[in-house]
C-alpha cells in the first residue's frame, strides 16, 4: 500500500482520495474542503466510514505517491504543495491537456524534482464527490514526460492505479477527453448559460448537433496528432473505454453520453468562465490551434471554437496559447532527442 496525497478543490479529488482509502492506501487531501479524520463515503453503493490523515500521519516505511488535479487548478502551486509535503516517489497529474505537460514540467525542473517520475493521466480515474463514488473509469491513457523512468516507479504507478494505460505522454497531452466533451456543450447551449437554465449537461445540454460539433473537434485533432507522428485514439473509443459496464448503454455518441446514472445530476454551469468553457480552451483548444499553425495542419473546427470562445470570454488567447504551444514542441522534441 502507498502514502497519497492529493491537492485539489475539485469535488472529483474527494472522490479518488476516499475511493484509494477505501482500497487501504494512507491518504491525504491538502483542501479544507474536506478535513483529515472519519469520512462517511458510499463505496460504490456500499456504505463506509474512511479515514483521511494528516501528512505526519502518513507511513514513513511505504512508497509515496503524490497527484495534482489539473482541471482549471494552478498546477505550480499544486505540485509545490505536494513536492514540499511529501517527497513523493511518483507524482500523478490528472488532465490538464497540453499546459499541463508544459506547466508540469517547468514547476518540477524549478523545483528540482526528476521529471521522469511525472505520469501525465488525460482524465479522471473515478467519477464522484465527497459522499460517493459512481463510476471507476478504465483503460486511461497515461504517459511519463521524461525517459529514463525507473522500473519501480511504474511498478508502483500500475499498482496504485490499475486503470491505467501508460503510453506516450504527448499524445495523452492531446488527447483531454474532459476537453472535448465539457467544450461543445457550452458553445451550442451558450444563452442556457447566459440564462443560468436548469439544464442537465450530459442530458438536455447534449443533443445530436454537441455531437456532431464534438466529432468535426476530434477529426481536427486527429490530424494534428498525425502531424506530430502520434496516432491518437478516437473519441468515440476513448469514451467506450473509459465507461464502466453499468454506465455503458446506447449506440449512438449521444445516446452513450446521455444514458449514464453517474452524470445524471451534472448541471450546466451557469458561466462563461467556468472551467467547462474557459479552462479547456486555454489548456487544450487553444495551444491545439497555435500548434497547427506552426505545422501547417489545416484544423478549421478547433479555430472556429477558439474564436467563439474568446467572443465568449471577452478575452484573446493567441499571446498565451502560442507560449504553450512552442513549449509542447520543445519537450517533443527534446524527449524525441534523449531516446535516440
Amino acid at each position: 500500500m502507498a502514502n497519497i496525497v492529493i491537492r485539489s478543490d475539485e469535488a472529483n479529488a474527494a472522490a479518488t482520495a476516499l475511493t484509494l482509502a477505501a482500497r487501504n492506501h494512507s491518504v491525504c487531501l491538502l483542501t479544507l474542503a474536506l478535513a483529515p479524520g472519519e469520512h462517511d463515503f458510499s463505496y460504490f453503493g456500499e456504505r463506509r466510514t474512511l479515514p483521511l490523515r494528516r501528512v505526519e500521519e502518513l507511513d514513513p516505511s511505504a512508497p509515496r505517491v503524490g497527484i495534482v488535479f489539473a482541471e482549471g487548478e494552478d498546477i505550480k502551486a499544486g505540485i509545490r504543495s505536494v513536492v514540499g509535503s511529501t517527497s513523493p516517489d511518483l507524482l500523478v497529474i490528472i488532465g490538464g491537456g497540453i499546459t499541463a505537460a508544459v506547466e508540469s514540467t517547468e514547476a518540477a525542473q524549478s523545483l528540482g524534482f526528476d521529471v521522469c517520475r511525472i505520469l501525465l493521466a488525460g482524465a479522471f480515474l473515478v467519477g464522484g464527490n465527497a459522499s460517493a463514488v459512481r463510476s471507476e473509469k478504465q483503460g486511461v491513457l497515461a504517459g511519463f514526460l521524461a525517459p529514463g523512468t525507473p522500473a519501480p516507479v511504474v511498478e508502483l504507478a500500475e499498482s496504485t492505479f490499475p486503470q491505467i494505460s501508460i503510453g506516450d505522454a504527448f499524445s495523452v497531452a492531446l488527447s483531454s477527453v474532459n476537453a472535448l466533451f465539457h467544450l461543445p456543450p457550452m458553445i451550442l447551449n451558450a444563452m442556457s448559460v447566459e440564462r443560468a437554465d436548469d439544464v442537465r449537461f450530459y442530458v438536455e445540454g447534449f443533443g445530436d448537433s454537441v455531437s456532431r460539433l464534438l466529432l468535426e473537434l476530434d477529426a481536427d485533432r486527429l490530424r494534428l496528432g498525425a502531424a506530430l507522428g502520434r496516432v491518437l485514439v478516437p473519441i468515440e473509443e476513448l469514451n467506450d473505454r473509459y465507461s464502466g459496464d453499468a454506465d455503458k448503454h446506447g449506440t449512438t455518441l449521444r445516446e452513450k453520453v446521455n444514458s449514464p446514472l453517474s452524470t445524471q445530476s451534472i448541471k450546466l454551469p451557469s458561466s462563461f468562465h467556468h472551467r467547462f468553457l474557459a479552462h479547456e480552451l486555454r489548456s487544450t483548444f487553444a495551444p491545439m490551434s497555435e500548434l497547427a499553425d506552426a505545422l501547417g495542419v489545416d484544423v478549421p473546427t478547433i479555430r472556429s471554437v477558439v474564436r467563439l470562445g474568446e467572443i465568449l470570454l471577452g478575452s484573446e488567447l493567441g499571446p498565451e496559447a502560442r507560449a504553450a504551444a512552442g513549449k509542447f514542441l520543445g519537450l517533443i522534441d527534446a524527449k524525441a532527442d534523449s531516446a535516440r
